[in-house]
């Protein structure tokens, strides 16, 4: 039996992959259980654990209760495998509530394994992390964290204040042998991203899935990409500015909705009225 886990890293195509995942499931099952937080509720308790634990350590109890519960659940069939993609088991990203980094993910991630190993004893268990290139990963990652209305750092500012958590050498080095026997492979997006299935090939790569299956898988359109402008510092702005929350929501939904249309070359509906 093999487990493969890909646990993240946030804004490296995991959406994408668990997109994918669910596309093909059907296909997959007679090999391979497909697990993702949005087909899974008990997974996606495990990974708002692991989120809680990231920032308070003490509530460790809290993730192996919620892994317990998720793993416990499962049924595979004979001769089936596991299929796991979830990033918020590494932990919030660096941004998120003072995380700097994705220190947490040294032993969020070995206890992720454990339980895995403890619930499948005869199972081989790999983890994959998939990364991506500093620059374009801090500007979506503070994408991602403009959304929220504590985010109230430029762009710039953003990436000179987590330009560590950009090169993730040292964490790897750090978990290989902390998860082992479980081996730890990673990828960067750059090499997934023009492949015919994109982000998804990695893990069928590590499971070896078959040409004569993989040729039969049809691509899904990208997930989670960031808008065609860039707004993220226009948000910033938006968040330092006091503003109503439901009102900061409504005002940043159409913002989007309008850059997209301007992009497409699409007139834009009125919804309301205009953004000064």
């Amino acid at each position: 039996m093999r487990i493969v886990l890909h646990a993240g890293f946030h804004k490296t195509g995991t959406s994408s992959v668990q997109a994918a995942l669910a596309a093909h499931r059907a296909a997959l099952g007679p090999r391979f259980l497909v697990q993702t937080a949005a087909l899974s509720r008990p997974l996606a308790a495990a990974g708002r654990a692991a989120l809680a634990t990231s920032v308070e350590p003490s509530a460790l109890p809290d993730l192996r209760n919620a892994l317990a519960l998720w793993l416990g659940g499962l049924r595979l069939r004979s001769h089936q495998g596991l299929l796991i993609s979830c990033e918020d088991l590494v932990g919030h990203m660096p941004g998120r509530l003072g995380r700097m980094d994705y220190a947490a993910a040294r032993f969020l991630l070995p206890e992720v394994v454990q339980a895995l190993q403890s619930r499948f004893p005869a199972a081989e268990v790999e983890v994959l992390l998939t990364t991506r290139a500093g620059p374009d990963w801090l500007r979506s990652i503070h994408w991602q964290l403009s959304k929220h209305p504590d985010m109230v750092l430029t762009a710039r500012a953003f990436a000179r204040n987590h330009a560590a958590a950009a090169d993730p050498g040292a964490i790897l080095r750090d978990l290989v042998p902390l998860l082992a026997p479980a081996r730890l492979h990673e990828v960067p997006l750059e090499l997934l991203a023009p492949r015919r299935l994109g982000p998804v090939e990695a893990l069928y790569d590590l499971i070896r899935l078959p040409d004569a299956l993989r040729s039969t898988l049809s691509p899904v359109p990208p997930v989670g990409r960031n808008t065609p402008v860039d707004l993220a510092d226009t948000f910033v702005r938006l968040n330092r500015a006091g503003l109503d929350p439901d009102e900061l929501d409504r005002i940043k939904h159409e913002m989007v909705t309008l850059a997209r249309l301007l992009v497409e070359g699409k007139p834009p509906l009125s919804s309301g009225p205009p953004i000064d």
